[in-house]
């Protein structure tokens, strides 16, 4: 019989159910600065197999659509230019294979420019993918199966250069309510020159004040962002209640000295329980 290839080449995200990702990477977040123009960030091998590793440093940020859901924008040619630095990095190396159990670090180094002040980015796209079994095996009835999966991690690479700040403007916030829920819609903008990077909270109280409901994600806001929270009807009894929304410049997962800080901006909004 004539031996058949047959090749499968599958695209997986981080979070793809079912797949276990294959290569950890650490950390999510790279901060430089003019004063330190090189950064590294740490990919290790946890499989039992060699994987082959590539990085890609696209353009690209979050946005949010109209039900509030985080989509990515990597064809924004205008705020790449003039946000991007992702033809102004070097990557080192970019290409490699790690065996089981190893580890790699791999350093960045951002070229001078002509900066004016502000936060500067671009994506760090690491690539992974087992080494390819041995051709020429093949099953008793002469075809040879090869199935690769490619795992893509996209991380950040952040260039500080000057005077940073950053703001929320909090254009609307409102609620509706349905048979099950209580839904909070916060649209905001971001002002200053640097991405906010921090938490959003709400919190709810009753008409003495105290706490009832309080919910926190963190986040990272580029430009426009709408924040929806969902509360169940059965979280609290009926009566009179504010909402309060708060933006803050702190999160778990990125040290405060990395944060381009601002005061707490907040919002409140009274409503009834029936």
């Amino acid at each position: 019989m004539k031996k058949l290839s047959l090749i499968f080449l599958l695209i997986f995200g981080v979070l793809l159910t079912g797949a276990k990702a294959q290569i950890t990477i650490a950390p999510t977040m790279v901060f430089i600065d003019q004063q330190e123009r090189f950064g590294s960030f740490l990919v290790l091998n946890g499989s039992d197999q060699a994987q082959e590793v590539s990085i890609e440093f696209p353009f690209g940020y979050p946005t949010t659509n109209t039900e509030g859901n985080v989509e990515m924008v990597y064809d924004d040619s205008s705020r790449a230019q003039q946000y991007g630095i992702d033809n102004l990095v070097k990557g080192f190396p970019q290409n490699f294979v790690l065996q089981p159990g190893q580890r790699q670090t791999v350093r960045m180094t951002v070229r001078p420019k002509d900066f004016s002040d502000g936060t500067y980015w671009t994506r760090i796209k690491t690539t992974s993918s087992a080494q390819n079994p041995a051709v020429g095996e093949e099953t008793d009835d002469g075809i040879t199966a090869q199935i690769t999966y490619k795992f893509e991690q996209v991380t950040t690479l952040f260039y500080k250069h000057g005077d940073t700040n950053t703001g929320i403007e909090i254009q609307e916030f409102t609620h509706h309510n349905s048979e099950d829920n209580f839904e909070f819609i916060a649209d905001v903008n971001r002002s200053g020159n640097s991405p906010f990077l921090g938490s959003i909270i709400l919190t709810i109280s009753d008409s003495n004040g105290n706490t009832v409901v309080e919910k926190r994600t963190s986040t990272s806001i580029y430009f426009k962002y709408r924040q929806v929270f969902e509360v169940a009807q059965d979280e609290f009894e009926n009566g009179e209640y504010s909402a309060e929304i708060t933006f803050e410049t702190q999160r778990p997962d990125v040290p405060s000295e990395n944060i381009v800080q601002m005061e707490p901006v907040s919002q409140s909004i009274n409503f009834t329980k029936k």
